[in-house]
């Protein structure tokens, strides 16, 4: 460190407020540089992902909201480095400052983000902040919500997550659930609103009222999941039937090695009037942090049937996908 560094808490007199520029899910307390005319915190981070950082496949995201009070041009600079096993450099990224002339002469906090390939044969990351005082007695350079995130490209845990193997991969819980090919009389078509990459078939649920799909996934990296940084992503293509209220959902349940509930994410439905009463299926996403000690993920696919024979809920394109490596 160096110099004397703060810990400011929104809402003190001179200083952002908790409705001032900055992020959304602020705490209460953001750094700042003191009374001293230059001030510097930094921290070292080992790094995970080693053989992924060593093969040239891991991409770190680093971010933080920095900024300055009114037309000062106090301002906070932050940079990551990151180091070998000797503590030589690899590479480096800076942010900011976020000058008065980009902060419009407001007081608050921007963010600001750099995206890469962490180098290979890095080891460790040291990140730091530089606070300067440009003019005044206090150094107003602001910093908050800094991260630094490695992950590497996950790929689909789902089986037959498109329907195009039948209902291989998945257990019917309820009702009859089936398989349906694009441009049948009266379903979707394959230029209809849908997954762009669509295949040829998708899932519906059948002649009753309601139908389910189940299928469970076994999570990889467990020491990554319980370090708290693992990433998950779900998505799923949602519909019905013109402005039939008929409609399915997809449920993704996290569970400990026990079978305990330790999330659960809902995507969907997507009603009639969601569609505009179109014929076709609408993307629905979802992004989180997988729970420590999640072992397994429970996915469910639900078919509710409103009105007529058909129950015409429609679903295709099922993700889930893990990325490990928040630090």
């Amino acid at each position: 460190g160096g110099g004397g560094p703060a810990v400011i808490a929104y809402g003190t007199s001179g200083y952002p407020s908790s409705t001032s520029p900055g992020p959304a899910d602020r705490g209460t307390s953001f750094f700042g540089g003191g009374t001293s005319a230059r001030t510097r915190l930094q921290q070292t981070i080992t790094l995970p992902l080693v053989p992924e950082i060593d093969a040239g496949q891991a991409r770190f995201t680093f971010g933080g909201w920095l900024g300055g009070y009114a037309g000062q041009d106090d301002g906070v600079r932050l940079s990551l480095e990151f180091l070998d096993s000797s503590g030589l450099p690899r590479g480096v990224a800076v942010l900011g400052p976020v000058t008065a002339g980009e902060r419009s002469s407001t007081t608050g906090l921007w963010q600001r983000i750099a995206t890469g390939i962490v180098p290979p044969g890095s080891r460790t990351a040291r990140v730091l902040l530089l606070f300067t005082r440009d003019g005044g007695t206090s150094n107003d350079g602001y910093a908050d919500s800094l991260t630094l995130t490695l992950s590497t490209g996950g790929t689909n845990l789902v089986t037959n997550p498109g329907a195009e193997n039948g209902l291989t991969g998945w257990s019917t819980l309820e009702g009859a659930p089936t398989v349906i090919v694009y441009g049948s009389n009266g379903y979707p078509t394959l230029t209809g609103p849908g997954p762009a990459d669509r295949g040829s078939r998708f899932f519906s649920g059948g002649t009753v009222a309601r139908s389910r799909l189940a299928q469970d996934v076994t999570l990889p990296n467990p020491s990554q999941i319980d370090m708290g940084g693992t990433r998950y992503d779900v998505k799923a293509w949602l519909g019905g039937w013109t402005s039939q209220n008929d409609r399915a959902q997809l449920t993704v349940v996290f569970r400990s090695a026990t079978g305990q509930a330790l999330s659960t994410i809902v995507l969907g439905p997507v009603t009639a009037a969601d569609r505009n009463n179109v014929t076709g299926l609408f993307q629905r996403a979802a992004t989180g942090t997988v729970p420590v000690g999640s072992r397994t993920a429970r996915l469910e696919l639900l078919f509710t049937r409103a009105g007529g024979n058909a129950n015409d809920g429609y679903a295709d394109a099922v993700s889930l996908v893990l990325t490990s490596g928040s630090l």
